[in-house]
């Protein structure tokens, strides 16, 4: 392959040493020896080529996607300093000791950070994320390969008109609003992340700094000199999103001015940031005013939304500048103070000033939940993405209710069941716990609260299914999942093309039929004399067959068809939580919250939007599920409503699928 294809715009070049179609000239080895070697095949899908960027965290290269014939970006963890590769290899070396502890909690940001920008994999003014895993014993993120320029490249060439910089500022907020209402703050807006892809359109990348609104930072802090706000260089302060805001308007006053704006910092000492007219640049009045309202040393004085930023550019709004908010602040209290005042004396000197919050009738409120130690034992399908998984999890629980102290323990789905049910026999059950191979007459009679509490808290109308529950009576656990039949047809084998399979047909197939859960059934289906060229199972069974299947690349020798019972589709509600019961009322309560969140945004998009564990419950997260290119094997999804999903709750998907086939079978 290496030496048949070009590895900038992977068009066959024979033998040529230069490539005919893009003029590009390159040999098989990387630029740097630790780089990975134009030529190598990730996750059995994606051809490495061409390195486009070196960074401090990682590299990207230009790649080869050739399962759906696309280009793409590659982008590959590879922190300075804390791992070494040599010339030739795949597998990174980590360090030992502190610098792979700062290794694994740099992988999960990493994670992180695919997660954040998979959550945009439908908007065409955010970079897209198409896949990412782990491998190599480091991770990648496969995204979107923009051939387009840098609005840095852009800005080192001329300055924009101040209709053209308009133009693109009003795109750049209209991603800021997208990534903002997931309630993500992107902390590096910077002319660096920002492509410029037409006239006033652009595509938003690089999430590698962004956090959660309202989350405390313990993390290194990310800044670029210009761009980033004061208050983002320090590590003691609660993030929000006026810090992108600041960004915005540093971009945009970059735009307008041509040169980089006055770094925070030396503003905060003496305020030297020239005006647009110092500049040389002629601009109407209000323009003046936007850029430095966006770019206030206060995040109070700034523009609060992205939306709110928007609305003055589109409106030509004449807003105060930060100094003239402030004499009106000062003002405002001044007159406050005095009402108050009067009021006070007329009131005799009794009136107290107060704020009391309070929660629902039999609901939990989280405000007032008092400090617990609690354990949590989550069950994965690997250990690959055990860690990144937990650490959302942690972090989801640090931003809701910081007062509670979690520890988590990660175990994995094989020795789960023994490691569970002997917990329970001891009456040593963690807090929380997965449920899956415990009998249900155990959460009811024995151990486990019921959850009437938790679901009259949540907001149920977010998640698929929990409403039903909720009709049903007493809840002693809740789902986190649900998972559909899969049957996998060997496309070497049959020539029927199939976009959906009953059971009726199953149990017409006979013979040639398998089921996931027998031991020979993939290596019957891989054999080419054998008859098997079906297999039920469910979506966790695709690595099983791809393994058996993709030996080269492109996998394209077998199909992934839905199991349909009465026009929808077949499945069942998988990976059940529940709460161990305890006596004391806050202790009950914080172990439900910790439950619910198991299904938040966060952590359904962590445990389930890059593999085939089954489809998040939680509505935001299938939407984007259903968008992402991973799932593109998955179109069905589009064409069947996974609220009317016919349930086969109990046993096992695969051995239910079974009984049934055989009674339609027995009765013909």
């Amino acid at each position: 392959m290496a030496g048949k294809i070009c590895f900038w715009c992977f068009k066959s070049k024979g033998n040529q040493a230069v490539c005919p179609h893009c003029g590009y000239a390159q040999g098989s080895e990387p630029e740097q020896a630790y780089q990975l070697a134009p030529g190598t095949v990730l996750h059995k899908r994606y051809v490495i080529g061409v390195s486009i960027g070196i960074g401090g965290f990682g590299i990207t290269y230009k790649a080869f996607d050739a399962m759906l014939r696309m280009i793409v970006a590659v982008k590959e963890f590879y922190p300075a300093g804390l791992v070494n590769r040599g010339g030739g290899e795949k597998k990174v070396g980590i360090f030992s000791g502190e610098k792979k502890a700062e290794f694994q909690r740099q992988l999960a940001r990493f994670l992180e950070e695919a997660r954040n920008m998979a959550l945009f994999s439908k908007e065409q003014d955010i970079v897209n994320v198409y896949d990412y895993f782990a491998e190599n014993q480091t991770a990648y993120i496969i995204m979107e390969y923009v051939n387009a320029p840098l609005l840095k490249d852009e800005l080192k060439k001329r300055r924009f008109s101040p209709q053209e910089a308009g133009g693109y500022m009003l795109a750049i907020l209209e991603a800021l609003e997208k990534v903002h209402k997931n309630n993500i703050i992107h902390k590096d807006i910077s002319p660096d992340n920002i492509f410029l892809t037409g006239p006033g359109t652009i595509k938003l990348f690089d999430f590698g700094a962004a956090r959660l609104q309202g989350s405390e930072r313990t993390e290194a802090v990310v800044v670029k000199a210009g761009y980033t706000p004061p208050e983002q260089y320090t590590s003691q302060d609660v993030q929000s999103l006026s810090m992108d805001i600041y960004a915005a308007g540093a971009v945009f006053y970059e735009m307008l001015a041509g040169i980089k704006p006055v770094d925070s910092r030396d503003r905060v000492v003496k305020d030297e940031l020239k005006t647009l007219s110092e500049c040389g640049t002629r601009t109407d009045e209000y323009l003046q005013r936007i850029v430095f309202k966006a770019m206030a040393l206060e995040p109070r004085l700034r523009f609060q939304t992205a939306a709110e930023f928007k609305e003055a550019l589109i409106h030509h709004k004449k807003v105060l500048l930060p100094q003239e908010e402030l004499r009106k602040h000062r003002r405002m209290k001044r007159i406050l103070a005095a009402v108050l005042a009067v009021v006070f004396i007329g009131a005799g000197g009794a009136l107290t000033l107060g704020l009391t919050v309070f929660s629902g009738r039999g609901k939990i409120d989280v405000a007032k939940l008092e400090e617990e130690e609690l354990s949590v034992w989550l069950s994965v399908p690997d250990a690959a993405s055990a860690e990144a998984l937990a650490e959302t999890f942690l972090e989801s629980i640090r931003r809701v209710c910081p007062q509670l102290t979690v520890k988590t323990e990660i175990v994995d789905r094989e020795s789960y069941a023994q490691k569970i049910a002997s917990a329970a026999e001891q009456g040593m059950l963690p807090d929380v716990f997965c449920t899956d191979e415990l009998d249900p007459s155990f959460l009811k009679e024995q151990q486990c609260a019921e959850l009437s509490k938790l679901l009259r808290t949540m907001e149920l109308s977010d998640y698929l299914y929990l409403e039903d529950l909720k009709k049903e009576g007493d809840v002693y656990a809740l789902p986190t999942a649900v998972q559909t039949g899969i049957v996998y047809g060997s496309q070497a084998k049959t020539e029927l093309l199939q976009s959906s399979v009953t059971l009726d047909t199953l149990a017409q197939w006979g013979g040639s039929l398998g089921y996931a859960d027998t031991q020979d059934a993939f290596a019957r289906f891989q054999d080419p004399d054998d008859p098997i060229a079906w297999i039920v199972g469910d979506l966790s069974d695709m690595d099983a067959i791809e393994e058996v299947t993709v030996e080269a690349v492109p996998s394209t020798d077998f199909s992934a068809v839905p199991l349909v019972k009465e026009e929808k589709l077949i499945g069942s509600m998988e990976h059940w939580y529940a709460v161990k019961k305890s006596e004391d009322e806050n202790r009950q309560d914080a172990c439900m919250t910790v439950l619910s969140l198991l299904l938040s945004e966060g952590m359904q998009s962590a445990a389930y939007m890059n593999n085939r564990d089954g489809l998040p419950l939680n509505r935001a997260v299938l939407d984007s599920y259903k968008e992402n290119k991973l799932t593109t094997y998955l179109n069905f999804l589009k064409d069947y409503n996974p609220e009317e999903i016919q349930f086969y709750n109990g046993d096992d998907l695969c051995s239910t699928v079974r009984q049934e086939t055989e009674k339609l079978l027995n009765n013909r």
